[in-house]
């Protein structure tokens, strides 16, 4: 088979092709191979994860879970089994023994090794880091990750940037009405936001505001967000067509600590306000910001989705990068600047930070479907 080439690399795996890119011509796709085919794919790029040494032989134990299949140890034989219904839990067998087990594991093996393969070299390439407390990305033991189920988004400055225009005008209003309202010192309604990751929680904490209280809190929510959005922002049809092109079995979900009508206003001045399939929002999450790790639990409860590995979360913000590993959510920053220091920002809690929203189909591949 041509794929031996080392100047071919995976780049799709779907359930009757594999499709190859060469550095030599443009791509070309192996469609309806023979089980015989796959098996010999598996053992090519098998190969090659062995020679990265991404794996260790866990020698106590009897038995492990190669993937779908449970495999029983001992000296002399080796015996594979369907895991029992309620076995969730994958581990992965040292793989330069893959070629002995071969011969004694059913052929879909070689498409799961096809599929860790494909998912390390975009690890690689993108140079996702490497976490701990996942099952996939996991510096103790790299695995297979689940495919998503649902996509968080931030909304203010990280579905647009503006180069904080926007939040900039937010922040105004906040301080005018903080003072005109309040007689607070300026200055302290941010210092607020800062202390407690909203000024609208600072100012229930002390004691400003009435939590019971809905009259007083929507009509300050009300005031503070009243800016002209559609003068601020333009449609973006590049964010829209990426959107588009998310698979369309993964629900997606604008999760914001401002308020629903604000951000419907952002998403309908984007053009994109028909792509999602709801908006979470400080009310929803009890005024508890994103630094809370149970605005998280509100977040998955609200979207229908128990296990935390199959949420993706995109934000701009570092300390809800913090929250969402405490999670175990896969997190990605966006924006790499820091609006008050002006300087290179990171989080050692995110898997993989970027620019701009634009870049997320570079480094969540596995999310898009891309037509031929």
């Amino acid at each position: 088979m041509m794929v031996a080439d080392d100047s071919y690399v995976i780049v799709r795996i779907s359930d009757d092709s594999v499709l190859l890119q060469s550095s030599h011509s443009r791509p070309h796709q192996i469609t309806t191979f023979s089980s015989d085919e796959f098996d010999e794919l598996g053992n090519i790029f098998a190969a090659v994860l062995t020679s990265k040494k991404l794996f260790s032989f866990p020698e106590n134990e009897k038995s492990i879970t190669v993937f779908e299949h449970t495999v029983d140890v001992d000296e002399s034989t080796l015996r594979h089994k369907r895991p029992a219904d309620n076995e969730s839990t994958y581990k992965i067998i040292t793989l330069k023994e893959l070629g002995q087990l071969q011969n004694h594991i059913q052929p879909s093996i070689s498409r799961h090794v096809l599929q860790l393969y494909l998912q390390h070299y975009h690890d690689s390439r993108i140079k996702r880091r490497l976490l701990r407390g996942t099952s996939g990305s996991n510096v103790d033991s790299y695995t297979l990750r689940p495919k998503p189920k649902v996509i968080f988004f931030d909304c203010d400055d990280c579905l647009y940037f503006d180069n904080w225009n926007i939040a900039g005008h937010l922040t105004t209003k906040i301080e005018d009405h903080c003072q005109e309202a309040f007689d607070l010192p300026n200055g302290r309604a941010y210092q607020l936001y800062k202390e407690h990751g909203t000024c609208l929680r600072g100012l229930m904490a002390e004691g400003h505001i009435d939590r019971e209280c809905s009259k007083s809190i929507d009509g300050f929510l009300d005031k503070v967000h009243d800016l002209p959005i559609h003068q601020l922002l333009l449609p973006d049809d590049k964010l829209r067509q990426i959107i588009l092109a998310i698979d369309p079995s993964i629900r997606k979900f604008v999760f914001t600590a401002s308020v629903r009508h604000h951000a419907e206003r952002c998403l309908q001045a984007l053009g994109i306000d028909d792509l999602f399939d709801g908006i979470i929002d400080v009310k929803d999450c009890n005024f508890e910001t994103k630094h809370s790790i149970s605005s998280f639990h509100i977040a998955m409860k609200k979207a229908g989705v128990v296990n935390v590995e199959e949420c993706v979360f995109l934000d701009d913000s570092l300390t809800n990068m913090y929250a969402a590993s405490q999670v175990g959510w896969r997190s990605v920053l966006v924006g790499t600047t820091g609006r008050d220091c002006g300087k290179r920002v990171t989080s050692e809690h995110a898997e993989i930070e970027i620019d701009r929203i634009h870049d997320m189909e570079k480094i969540l591949p596995e999310i898009f479907i891309h037509k031929e």
